[in-house]
């Protein structure tokens, strides 16, 4: 769609599309940016033979601290706006956590949303697909986002994807936004044949609610009857929602904040939440900045919960998992919302991990990487790879951490 990026300046066309059903009409921007972006043809020829983990960096040594190694490049993930920036990846692998070679002719599967030079305008939850987990492409019939809304003060994001064994369905549940008023839970359903449900409201949160927002929720489904869904609050508090359907959810519950006191205290703002169920446990990679500091400092973390006890939070690794990368990286400016599997390797867990990130540029793009976190003996923890918003200044958008709250 672009022939190149304009030297000086940024310029917004309006078009109008008919993107969502088809009486929908809304008014969407085209963004060229000033800035140049990493060009698709060096990150085609930077992942030329790389194989699920490989990060390009050398391997660590042994019993260096807790933490993944970063992605040297971003991956190249199609959006419907054309820009290629992307956020909020939430990624399922059926094979790995599922024992299903693919599900509709694709192994991996990624729920995100585009983020182009930070304008909410476009954060419509999109589905990508993948036989690699690199390569992402449009699954057929799926190339326009599921929801649209109109932007500034009333947008969608946070979107998080569930598989339904029973119906073999693939579900995303995202977040809407409207500022002042409320915060909704939708879902929409997607059938083997590609048939694409009307979107269903599963949960409301009104702004004058002191407890907190229900910013982006994470679900695990246990069973056709057991459905737990986490949301963070936009301040210190993450609460539990449980539904015997995946649609109509309890009142929340308070989970338990270690993060609180936590390395001088953080804040949780980006989740995702995974069943390790050889360790009967639930785990959470989490974005948060320190409570001392300001939101630009997002990095992950992790935590845990029991599956006999949800609520009881855990975060039993000594540092941040993973933090900013060096200056001039794509990733050196926040670690934004993160995705995640599983995968037993002896005693311990190999992490399979695509995170979102910002730049100092300005530029917002998803990586890909993997490490060997042994979460269970954190004094032993290694990380080894295997083959396979304006500086300084508070987001002035739902994003800012909001005060009023306990």
């Amino acid at each position: 769609m672009f022939k190149g990026f304009l030297a000086l300046g940024m310029v917004i066309v309006l078009v109008t599309s008919t993107l969502g059903t088809k009486d929908t009409l809304k008014t969407q921007a085209r963004i060229f940016q000033s800035a140049p972006a990493v060009s698709l043809k060096n990150l085609q020829s930077a992942h030329q033979g790389l194989k699920p983990g490989q990060t390009m960096e050398p391997s660590p040594p042994a019993n260096t601290p807790a933490k993944l190694t970063h992605a040297s490049h971003p991956l190249i993930i199609p959006t419907y706006d054309g820009t290629g920036e992307a956020v909020h990846p939430s990624v399922i692998d059926f094979k790995l956590e599922y024992d299903l070679e693919t599900w509709r002719g694709y192994r991996y599967w990624m729920a995100m949303t585009p983020y182009p030079r930070g304008y909410d305008t476009f954060e419509n939850p999109s589905l990508l697909a993948s036989q690699d987990g690199l390569t992402w492409v449009v699954p057929p019939g799926l190339g326009k986002p599921l929801d649209i809304k109109g932007g500034r003060g009333n947008f969608n994001s946070d979107p998080n994807l569930v598989y339904d064994p029973d119906e073999r369905t693939l579900i995303i549940y995202w977040r809407e936004y409207a500022k002042g008023q409320y915060e909704k839970i939708w879902r929409i359903k997607i059938r083997p044949s590609g048939l694409v449900d009307p979107k269903e409201l599963c949960l409301e949160e009104r702004w004058s609610d002191k407890e907190g927002l229900a910013l982006s929720p994470t679900v695990w489904r246990k069973s056709a009857r057991e459905w737990y869904m986490w949301t963070a609050n936009g301040n210190n508090l993450i609460h539990l929602y449980t539904s015997t359907d995946g649609k109509t959810w309890s009142p929340k519950q308070r989970c338990k904040s270690p993060w609180n006191n936590w390395n001088g205290g953080y804040l949780p703002w980006h989740l995702e939440a995974k069943p390790n169920y050889r360790e009967q446990k639930v785990e959470f990679f989490i974005s948060g900045w320190p409570k001392h500091g300001k939101f630009d400092d997002l990095v992950l973390l992790y935590a845990e919960a029991p599956m006999n006890n949800l609520t009881n939070l855990s975060m039993p690794l000594p540092k941040p998992i993973l933090e900013i990368g060096k200056p001039g990286s794509w990733d050196d400016d926040q670690i934004y919302k993160t995705s995640f599997t599983i995968e037993p390797v002896q005693t311990s867990y190999r992490y399979h991990v695509w995170y979102s990130a910002r730049s100092q540029t300005g530029l917002w793009h998803t990586g890909y990487t993997q490490g060997i976190l042994d979460t269970n003996h954190p004094t032993n923890t290694v990380n080894t790879p295997p083959p396979l918003e304006s500086q300084g200044e508070t987001p002035k958008h739902s994003r800012a951490p909001r005060k009023d709250f306990p």
